[in-house]
C-alpha cells in the first residue's frame, strides 16, 4: 500500500506536465488588485489529460469496447457504436444544464474580478452573527437555480468569506454552510430533476418529483440554519465559530 501511494503522486505529477497554461487574452495583465498588482488569477490553465474527467472519459471508453464485446452471449445486445450514441443523447441532453453551468461560472469570475463579490459581502457582513441565518439558504438557492453545486460555490464562496471576516464568524463554518446548502438544493433543481426524469425514463414526472422532494429539501435546510446559526453564536462549542 505504501509502495502505490508513493508512486500515485509521481504519476499526477507526470500527468499535469501535458498541462497547458497561459494568459487569458484581453484579460491576462490588465486586472490589478488594490495593490496595483497584477491578477494571477487571469491565467487559465487547459488540464486536458489530468483532469478527472480526462480519465472518467477514457475509462467509459475502455467499458464500452468491453461491453460490446462481452456482450451477455446476446441476450442484451449492445455494440461500441450504441455506446456512442448514448454518450451523444446525454450530451445533448445535459446541454442547457451545461450552458448554464458555464454562464454562472463566467458571472462569478466577473463579480470576482470587479469587486462586487467582497462590496457585496461587506454589506451583508453589517448584519453580525445574523448572517449565519442566510449563509445554508444562499448555497442552496444558488444550487436550486443553477442545479450545480461547483456554480454555487463559485458564485457565492468569496461572498461568504468576506461576510465572514466582517462579522467576525469562521469563514470555514459559512463555506460549509454554502456548500451544505448547495447539496440540499440539489434536491427541488429543475435541472437535477430532469436529469432524474430521463434516468428512470419517466419524462413529465418532474412536478411529482418536486413536490415529493421539497420538504425533505426544506425540512433539512431549515436544520442546517439552526445548527449554523447555533455554531456561530458558540452555543455548539465543538463547532468553530
Amino acid at each position: 500500500t505504501g509502495a502505490a501511494g508513493a508512486g500515485a503522486p509521481r504519476r499526477i505529477e507526470f500527468l499535469a506536465q501535458t498541462d497547458i497554461s497561459f494568459g487569458w487574452p484581453g484579460l491576462h495583465g490588465h486586472l490589478v488588485d488594490q495593490a496595483g498588482n497584477a491578477l494571477s488569477t487571469t491565467t487559465f490553465t487547459f488540464n486536458w489529460l489530468s483532469s478527472p474527467g480526462t480519465m472518467l472519459f477514457l475509462t467509459g471508453v475502455v467499458v464500452t469496447a468491453v461491453y460490446a464485446r462481452c456482450s451477455s452471449g446476446g441476450r442484451y445486445p449492445y455494440s461500441f457504436r450504441t455506446g456512442l450514441a448514448t454518450l451523444g443523447a446525454t450530451v445533448a441532453n445535459l446541454a442547457v444544464t451545461v450552458g448554464t453551468i458555464a454562464t454562472i461560472m463566467a458571472l462569478a469570475y466577473v463579480m470576482n474580478f470587479s469587486g462586487q463579490t467582497q462590496a457585496i459581502g461587506a454589506f451583508m457582513a453589517l448584519a453580525g452573527t445574523a448572517f449565519a441565518a442566510l449563509s445554508a439558504f444562499l448555497g442552496w438557492i444558488g444550487t436550486a437555480v443553477t442545479g450545480s453545486a461547483t456554480s454555487s460555490a463559485a458564485l457565492f464562496g468569496n461572498l461568504q468569506a468576506t461576510a465572514a471576516a466582517g462579522a467576525g464568524i469562521d469563514p470555514h463554518l459559512l463555506l460549509a454552510a454554502n456548500q451544505l446548502g448547495g447539496g440540499l438544493g440539489k434536491i427541488v433543481s429543475p435541472q437535477n430533476l430532469a436529469i432524474a426524469a430521463t434516468a428512470v425514463r419517466a419524462p413529465g414526472s418532474e412536478p411529482e418529483l418536486l413536490r415529493r422532494g421539497a420538504a425533505y429539501s426544506l425540512g433539512l435546510l431549515a436544520l442546517l440554519t439552526l445548527v449554523v446559526v447555533l455554531a456561530a453564536s458558540g452555543v455548539l462549542s465543538f463547532i468553530p465559530a
